[in-house]
């Protein structure tokens, strides 16, 4: 029986020299050679005449001189000046209208916001912010001229925080709903 002893020593550890050279040599196998020259070679360069000394040297990074604008084209850009003028004076003639739009909608709001609490005590509304959109459609039986949208801010006795809102502005000017959400 001392035969069948280092047969079972044998067996055990020729299975993990098997199993330790599978291992090691399988990464191994599976890597694929480097290339022998990852750069290509350049071409060598062609040799170049000099240029005559008479001729320009023009970089291609600099560009050339702009040509001098023409009267016609100065003649455009002022028509074009002129008509951006116009619009911007009828933007100014319309902006006391919607001056006066965003001031009733304060006041429409600021009495409505009282009446269910007292401890608001005035509504700031930011009018660089403020956007002002016609309209031609009715809500109910009210026919609807003017959205008002834009940051309110609505003072109470220790804060203000600042809120969205939403105004509705019907016929002659009259205010028909306003909404306010937290941001």
């Amino acid at each position: 029986m001392t035969s069948a002893r280092p047969i079972r020593l044998f067996r055990p550890a020729l299975a993990g020299l098997f199993l330790a050279g599978a291992l090691l040599s399988g990464p191994a196998l599976a890597q694929q050679a480097a290339p022998a020259d990852p750069v290509p070679p350049r071409p060598a360069p062609a040799t170049e005449t000099p240029a005559p000394a008479t001729s320009p040297v023009v970089s291609p990074q600099v560009a050339p001189p702009l040509a001098a604008p023409k009267p016609e084209d100065a003649l455009k850009s002022r028509a074009e000046q002129t008509v951006t003028e116009e619009a911007l004076k009828d933007a100014e003639a319309q902006a006391p209208g919607d001056a006066e739009r965003a001031a009733a909608c304060k006041a429409h709001a600021l009495a409505r916001l009282k009446a269910n609490s007292p401890s608001v005590d005035d509504i700031l509304i930011d009018m660089d912010g403020l956007t002002i959109a016609k309209a031609d459609t009715t809500v109910g039986q009210e026919k609807i001229t003017a959205v008002l949208m834009g940051e309110a801010y609505i003072k109470r006795d220790r804060s203000d925080k600042a809120h969205r809102f939403l105004c509705l502005v019907g016929e002659n000017d009259k205010v028909v709903m306003t909404f306010f959400t937290t941001r």
